[in-house]
C-alpha cells in the first residue's frame, strides 16, 4: 500500500517526469513536492502509510474544474471560519466526477492542512465523514477535492428541529467514536465547533477538518502536546492548562455541543446573581499564539480564577495537590469556572426553563416522550462534560444516543448495542 501510494504521489506529482527530462523543477512543483514529503511523513508515522486511494490535481485541473473559481461556482453558504482557517467553497465538475467540492484554504500552516489531508484519506470510506477525491499541493492556496454527489450546508442550531438535533448529535458521536476505535492508534478530533460539521440532502451529519487530530501512542490513554488549539468554551480544563488530550478531550467537546442543541444558544450562557452573562466561545490558535477573537491575557485571567477559586474550595471538592503531578486521571474541572454554575443550572432547572423556547414553541404540545429525550439528553451531555456521574466512552455516548431516540418507539433495553469500532462503522 505505501510503496503504491509513494510511486503514484511520485508520477502525479512531476517527479519522475522532471527528472526523466533533466529540467528543473518549477517553483509550484517545488512547493508540491515539499508538501507531499511531510503528507508521506505524516501516513508513514501516524497510520502505517495505510488511506484511501486519493488524486493529486494539478492547477490547472482545480481551475478547469471550477471554472478559475468563478463567483457562479462558489457555495458561500459553506464558507466558514474554523479553528484556525478560512475556507471558501466552490462547485465543479471533471471527467471522472460529475460534481465534486473544492475547499481552498486560506491562513493555514501547512502542517495543519496536511494533517487534514492524511486523516480525511483513511476516513474517506465512512458515512459520517466527506469523501475525499484528491487535493491540489501545487498551489499558493491549498485545495480539498471531495465528492459533491449530494448537496451539503452548514448547521442552522435553531432551524432544526429536536428529532433533528438528537440525530446529528449521534451523527458526531459515531464520528467521534469511529476515530477513537477503528485505528490501532486512537485519533482525538480536539477541535469540535458548528463550522466543522456539515449535513447533507439526506440530513446525514459529516465531520470536516482534522488540521488539529492528533494520535494516542499505544498502550497510552493521554498525549501531551505543544501548543493548545481549537475553541475556547470546547475545552476541558485537563487540555487547556496541562495540554493533555485524551478521549475525553472530545468527550467534553460532544458534551457541550449537546448542550448547545438542548438550549439553541450558539454562546452558552451562565447565571451569577440573577444576572445573565454571555460566556463566547473563542477560537484559540496556540499555533500563533494569539486568540482569534480575544486577547492572550483573557485564558490567564481565567486560569487564575480557577486556581483562586479551587483553593478555597472543601477538601474533597477542590483539585488537590496530587493533580498538580498526575493529571491524567479524570477529567478535571472544565477550563471556565463559571461553566459549572451552567452546568448546575441546566441540571437543576426545569425542561421547559433551559430548552430552546422556539423550538418548543414550533412543537406545540410536547409529548411525554419527548420531554423523556430531552431529560435523557441533558443528564447525557452532563455527564460527559464531567458535571454529573461517570464520564462515559464516545462508543457509550453514541449508544446512549440511539436508546434516546427510540425512547418513543420502543423500550430503552430493546435497542441496538453498539459496541465495537466495526459495529459504529456500519452504523451510519
Amino acid at each position: 500500500m505505501l510503496s503504491t501510494f509513494f510511486i503514484r504521489f511520485s508520477f502525479e506529482m512531476g517527479w519522475l517526469r522532471s527528472k526523466k527530462k533533466n529540467k528543473k523543477p518549477t517553483e509550484s512543483e517545488i512547493l508540491a513536492n515539499k508538501r507531499g514529503t511531510k503528507l508521506l511523513e505524516e501516513l508513514i508515522e501516524c497510520y502505517d502509510g495505510k488511506s484511501n486511494p486519493i488524486k493529486f490535481f494539478s492547477t490547472d485541473e482545480i481551475l478547469n474544474a471550477t471554472n478559475s473559481f468563478s463567483g457562479s461556482n462558489r457555495l458561500s453558504e459553506l464558507d466558514g471560519y474554523g479553528c484556525y482557517h478560512w475556507t471558501d467553497w466552490y462547485s465543479g465538475k471533471n471527467e471522472n466526477h460529475p460534481r465534486i467540492l473544492v475547499k481552498k484554504l486560506y491562513r493555514y500552516a501547512d502542517g495543519t492542512f496536511i494533517r487534514d489531508i492524511a486523516v480525511s484519506s483513511m476516513v474517506s470510506g465512512h458515512n459520517n465523514f466527506m469523501k475525499l477525491v484528491g487535493c491540489c499541493l501545487q498551489s499558493k492556496n491549498p485545495v480539498m477535492v471531495y465528492d459533491g454527489v449530494k448537496k451539503h450546508y452548514q448547521i442552522d442550531i435553531r432551524r432544526e428541529t429536536w428529532k433533528r438535533r438528537m440525530k446529528i448529535a449521534e451523527d458526531i458521536a459515531t464520528a467521534l467514536a469511529y476515530l477513537h476505535t477503528a485505528f490501532p492508534r486512537p485519533f482525538v478530533y480536539r477541535s469540535i465547533c458548528r463550522e466543522n460539521i456539515l449535513v447533507d440532502e439526506d440530513g446525514v451529519a459529516k465531520l470536516t477538518d482534522f488540521s488539529y487530530c492528533v494520535s494516542i501512542p499505544q498502550g497510552e490513554t493521554f498525549v501531551q502536546v505543544e501548543k493548545v488549539a481549537g475553541i475556547n468554551g470546547y475545552m476541558d480544563d485537563k487540555y487547556m492548562r496541562n495540554r493533555l488530550v485524551s478521549e475525553e478531550t472530545d468527550i467534553f467537546a460532544i458534551g457541550i455541543l449537546m448542550l448547545k442543541f438542548l438550549t439553541g444558544k450558539e454562546i452558552l450562557w451562565i447565571y451569577d446573581d440573577d444576572e445573565e452573562v454571555e460566556a463566547e466561545d473563542e477560537g484559540y490558535d496556540d499555533d500563533n499564539n494569539s486568540y482569534h477573537s480575544a486577547a492572550m491575557s483573557d485564558i490567564n485571567d481565567l486560569r487564575r480564577q480557577f486556581s483562586e477559586e479551587t483553593e478555597s474550595e472543601e477538601e474533597g471538592e477542590a483539585v488537590g495537590e496530587e493533580d498538580n503531578h498526575d493529571d491524567s486521571g479524570t477529567m478535571l474541572r472544565p477550563a471556565n469556572p463559571s461553566f459549572f454554575k451552567q452546568f448546575k443550572f441546566i441540571e437543576e432547572r426545569r425542561m421547559d426553563e433551559v430548552t430552546d423556547q422556539e423550538m418548543l414553541e414550533k412543537m406545540g404540545e410536547i409529548s411525554e416522550e419527548e420531554l423523556s429525550q430531552m431529560e435523557a439528553f441533558k443528564m447525557l451531555s452532563l455527564r460527559c462534560v464531567g458535571h454529573k456521574g461517570e464520564i462515559p466512552t464516545m462508543v457509550e455516548v453514541t449508544n446512549e444516543l440511539k436508546k434516546i431516540q427510540n425512547i418513543s418507539s420502543s423500550p430503552i433495553g430493546e435497542t441496538t448495542q453498539f459496541n465495537s469500532p466495526q459495529d459504529v462503522s456500519s452504523s451510519s
